[in-house]
């Protein structure tokens, strides 16, 4: 899986262009994050066919900021307890261990995605 990043200045259309895009090359998108400030907008969407998804995206006037191996968390790990404070606390465990999070949103069935500089470390943390 792969996160793929686009920042531009803010097009009402922008994720009628990716998802049109995309979709039309048979390119499922698993989980998506857009925040817009001051006129500029920050897109990271979660792919699991790359090269398919980079050609389709090539074929509109969308410029791929960057493209990231990500972590992904799923429902079934043992820290992810569904309950209040979870979330912040395997934040916490990852900062502990000199982890930061870059990104981070939620994706298809229960999963969430995060954006950090040692994925392996990562993993093992939560596993």
């Amino acid at each position: 899986m792969k996160d793929i990043c686009i920042v531009q200045e803010y097009d009402p259309s922008i994720l009628i262009k990716i998802g049109e895009s995309l979709g039309n090359s048979g390119v499922n998108i698993e989980g998506l994050s857009l925040s817009t400030l001051d006129n500029q907008s920050v897109i990271h969407f979660l792919v699991s066919d790359e090269s398919s998804a980079l050609k389709a995206l090539d074929q509109t006037n969308l410029k791929v900021t960057s493209i990231s191996d990500v972590f992904i968390l799923s429902k079934d790990q043992k820290k992810v307890t569904g309950k209040p404070g979870s979330f912040g606390g395997i934040c916490k465990l990852l900062k502990e261990n000199g982890l930061n999070i870059r990104f981070g949103y939620p994706a298809e069935n229960n999963r969430f995605v995060f954006g950090v500089d040692n994925i392996e470390k990562a993993k093992k943390l939560l596993e």
